[in-house]
């Protein structure tokens, strides 16, 4: 068997096996939304999105006043006001970015509360035009965090379901060894592979959730779409949303020093539009 032969049947495969794992999405159910303020004028954009994911979602919307001053340390009540099934939206950075050790660091309360909290964290770093439109058009980067793409989505569908759009991204970078539990738990080399190969590699990371997404549409009252693209992950997020201007919604890994961490810190870092990480 040729190369070529090999690698087409490796696809047939790897499309096999993902769409034998049914992805069972369903929309996040999401029982109340924290907007956090710091006495800056980021608060109007908190309070923005915050009112936006609560309206479109019917949870209920709280207001926090982090503790402010040179002593005060804010991080307690903001875990002790959003817990598991909650949204916290919250403005960075709370201090200043650093890079520490050559890790990427949105200030140290945002990264301890990316770290610790139980909810799901949006950081906004810029004023958002219209926050219902933003909210109501996610993008979902499936590789931020390839391990909570489910979670993700999920998260995302709750905020496109009743007449929104959600797009779906999933992304191969050619530079970057392909690991992926559900590609037959194989690690590959994309220099060894085609550019048509290493996009059907990324149509089949996608595939469970595109099925779900596709058969349930019209029950949820969303527009799917799906895209596949070549390069890095971060990069081809922004680019993708530099006119849907929708929220960018990622999994989220609670240890800074991993590489989904790293990854999904640059996205916020690099972005104008408000990152939900689930």
């Amino acid at each position: 068997m040729s190369d070529k032969d090999d690698l087409k049947q490796q696809m047939a495969s790897f499309e096999a096996a993902r769409i034998a794992r049914p992805a069972n999405l369903a929309p996040a159910v999401i029982a109340g939304v924290v907007a956090v303020h710091d006495g800056t004028d980021q608060d109007a954009t908190v309070d923005a999105l915050a009112q936006a994911i609560a309206q479109r979602t019917g949870a209920r919307l709280t207001t926090l006043a982090a503790p402010s001053g040179p002593d005060a340390d804010p991080l307690p009540a903001m875990l002790d006001a959003a817990g598991e099934g909650d949204v916290i939206v919250v403005p960075s950075p709370f201090g200043r970015d650093y890079e520490a050790e050559g890790q990427l660091s949105l200030s140290t309360t945002i990264d301890l509360l990316l770290a610790r909290s139980k909810a799901a964290v949006c950081v906004a770093r810029a004023p958002v035009a219209d926050a219902a439109a933003c909210v109501a058009r996610p993008v979902v980067g499936l590789q931020i965090d390839r391990h909570r793409k489910v979670a993700a989505t999920a998260m995302a569908l709750s905020l496109a379901k009743g007449g929104g759009e959600l797009l779906l991204l999933s992304t191969v970078d050619p530079h970057t060894a392909i690991e992926d539990e559900e590609l037959l738990a194989r690690r590959f080399d994309p220099r060894d592979m085609s550019p048509e190969i290493l996009t059907g590699l990324a149509s089949a990371r996608a595939a469970a959730l595109t099925a779900d997404l596709q058969k349930h549409a019209g029950e949820w009252h969303v527009e799917p779409r799906v895209q596949f693209a070549l390069g890095d992950t971060v990069e081809l997020l922004l680019e993708a949303n530099e006119e849907r201007c929708g929220l960018l919604v990622a999994g989220r890994d609670r240890d800074p020093r991993s590489e989904e961490a790293q990854r999904a810190h640059r996205l916020i870092l690099s972005s104008r539009w408000p990152v939900l990480l689930v």
